[in-house]
């Protein structure tokens, strides 16, 4: 009994836990695709959270260009934010998006922090 309850967690834990993959451009495309559908409204087409609903949230959405990430910059803490949400935030979870889509906007959000690391604005602004 105690091996079948080992089993069945090592199961759990491992179902959990994914393998961020290869950023290839096909992901990073089907990232930008999924950004205009879930995260332009409230993050803004460019990441710069520049957006009427984004103006209008408390807290403000994350400006990609020039803020700081919660809980990490590497795509898997990006992915597990996405996926979990923000408690405290106005960032909810979506993990009903599917995975691989998850992937593609973990590099896709990656990318407008990187073409954002020139920007003159300040954080939080």
């Amino acid at each position: 009994m105690k091996s079948m309850i080992l089993s069945v967690s090592m199961f759990v834990i491992g179902a959990t836990a994914s393998a961020a993959p290869k950023a290839t451009p096909e992901l990073l495309t089907k990232g930008k695709t999924s950004y205009a559908t879930n995260c332009a409204m409230c993050h803004g087409d460019k990441g710069d959270a520049d957006s009427p609903a984004g103006q209008a949230m408390i807290p403000k959405p994350r400006n990609f260009l020039t803020m700081k990430f919660v809980n990490g910059d590497k795509p898997e803490q990006i992915f597990d934010s996405i996926t979990k949400g923000l408690p405290g935030t106005t960032m909810m979870a979506y993990g009903h998006i599917p995975e691989e889509d998850r992937w593609g906007l973990s590099y896709y959000i990656k990318s407008l922090q990187k073409a954002g690391k020139g920007s003159t604005k300040k954080a939080g602004k």
